[in-house]
């Protein structure tokens, strides 16, 4: 009995199924698609029924025959019957170089060195310091306006560096948000100066006339026509807007004057109020004039809160005697 083939021999499931009956439809698909294995040359000219896989069988086996030993190579078939000459990338720059050489070689041999204007027979400041004996006609001094420019830096320096706590800033116990002392913040000198500019920023945002002015307790007071409004709603959201973030009330650091903000008191004018930061106001005032009707609560809740004070630092505490008397603590 033969002995039994080894187990890399013996036949795989795929070589026992029958061959797919759609492996030539494959075949021709794969061959004309982009990254494709099979070749077009692989496909028979002639296609028929099996012919194929009868091309590609035929393929396979011609692939299984031993490769024949190949024979010795000549010079002659091996190299190339004809010189290598490389390309002279470089030879544009060589014409270059000597054409430079031989104009500089006519110039020495004709003209006697480098050419030279007419007058500069004496050498110029540069040229004299190449002379072999060091001779120089002229003397070599530092530029002056150099040396100025040097000193007031110097000098600027040494100012600078003298400041050792920073800009002066006077003494006083009112500081600004930023650090400011109290000659830098917003005085009432500048009143005037607020109301121009105030003015002068309405203006140049609305064709209204507006009235800007200072009241008796400092406050500025912006006026405007009802009549010569077309609407109001309008005018109120840029002036709350204005108030909120115009660079010249932040600027000088105006408030809104919660309680004088978009009044009408009957006289045919609209009203804003802008409350400079050295006017103090209290929260107590700002409420009583938006809520009138608890003004009247007020002093009721002060007459009952003193009355009940009275009471009890009226009770005296008492001690008693040996007699039963009671005596005031102050007997």
């Amino acid at each position: 009995a033969s002995a039994p083939a080894p187990h890399y021999a013996l036949p795989s499931l795929c070589a026992e199924l029958p061959e797919y009956t759609n492996a030539e439809a494959d075949a021709i698909a794969q061959a004309f698609r982009s990254g494709n294995f099979c070749s077009l040359k692989d496909i028979p000219n002639r296609l028929g029924c099996g012919s194929v896989a009868r091309h590609r069988f035929r393929k396979v086996l011609k692939s299984r025959e031993p490769v024949a030993a190949c024979g010795s190579y000549s010079r002659r078939s091996a190299f190339s019957e004809f010189e290598y000459i490389p390309s002279p990338y470089s030879m544009a720059e060589s014409i270059r170089r000597q054409e430079r050489l031989h104009h500089e070689s006519q110039a020495e041999r004709f003209g006697g060195g480098a050419w030279r204007a007419a007058g500069s027979a004496c050498p110029l400041r540069h040229e004299a310091f190449g002379r072999a004996d060091g001779f120089s006609v002229y003397q070599s001094e530092p530029d002056p306006f150099g040396a100025a420019e040097d000193q007031a830096l110097r000098q600027k320096w040494l100012q600078d560096a003298a400041i050792l706590a920073g800009p002066f800033r006077p003494a006083g116990r009112n500081k600004g948000r930023a650090g400011e002392s109290s000659s830098e913040l917003p005085s009432g000198s500048m009143l005037p100066e607020m109301v121009q500019q105030i003015h002068r920023q309405l203006q140049a945002d609305w064709s209204l006339p507006f009235v800007v002015c200072s009241t008796e307790d400092e406050h500025i007071v912006i006026r405007v026509e009802l009549s010569a409004l077309d609407a109001a709603p309008g005018l109120v959201a840029y002036m709350n807007a204005f108030a909120r973030s115009n660079h010249v009330v932040n600027a000088y650091r105006l408030r809104r004057t919660v309680e004088d903000w978009n009044v009408t008191p009957g006289d045919g004018h609209l009203y804003f109020t802008l409350r400079p930061p050295w006017v103090r106001s209290t929260s107590t005032e700002t409420f009583y004039s938006l809520h009138p009707e608890q003004r009247a609560w007020g002093p009721r809740r002060q007459v009952a809160a003193s009355g009940a004070r009275s009471d009890t630092t009226s009770i005296s505490l008492s001690t008693t005697s040996g007699t039963g008397e009671e005596l005031p603590l102050g007997t």
